[in-house]
């Protein structure tokens, strides 16, 4: 039988740290390469508004109340290796900050490497848009620069949130 000396402990302990950094390290990067915790990308599409648009057309006056409704493509992308499933979601519509109108995702499954899209109809329940903001609006649009923030938020509270500023 051998007798190990410490130093012969001391380089088995050191050879078996260094195998076991190695194999960590080879995971590491192979983790990094495949992402194996890739989350749902997303796009939206904005196809139609009503209720907004011939209101800001006319310059708005005392009185004028305008309920926008906006029709939306939602594109979910599942890049990952897994089926990934979501307890629905909502869409908000803003302008400025102004929160205009509100929609809602269904529940939804999609499997590995999927693609889904999702119409959401998004409307105001509220008793409408503040006529300043529509005076803005109507500026902004003249200059070309008026921009939707859209808000689409899947899941629960604190789940995943995305959000998209798009032309108006």
């Amino acid at each position: 039988m051998a007798v190990l000396f410490p130093s012969n402990y001391f380089l088995l302990s050191f050879w078996f740290f260094l195998g076991f950094w190695i194999i960590y390290q080879a995971f590491g990067a192979f983790g990094a390469v495949v992402n194996i915790d890739k989350p749902i990308e997303s796009s939206i599409e904005l196809v139609g508004v009503s209720g907004l648009v011939p209101v800001l057309a006319l310059a708005p006056g005392p009185g004028v109340a305008s309920r926008p409704a906006f029709n939306l493509l939602v594109r979910i992308d599942n890049d990952h290796i897994l089926d990934r499933h979501r307890e629905g979601g909502s869409v908000k519509v803003s302008y400025a900050g102004v929160p205009l109108a509100y929609g809602s995702i269904p529940s939804f499954r999609l499997g590995a490497r999927e693609a889904l899209t999702v119409a959401v109809d998004a409307t105001s329940e509220a008793a409408g848009v503040p006529e300043d903001l529509l005076r803005l609006m109507a500026a902004e649009q003249r200059m070309g620069v008026a921009q939707l923030e859209i808000g689409m938020q899947l899941g629960g509270p604190g789940r995943e949130s995305y959000s998209w500023s798009v032309d108006f």
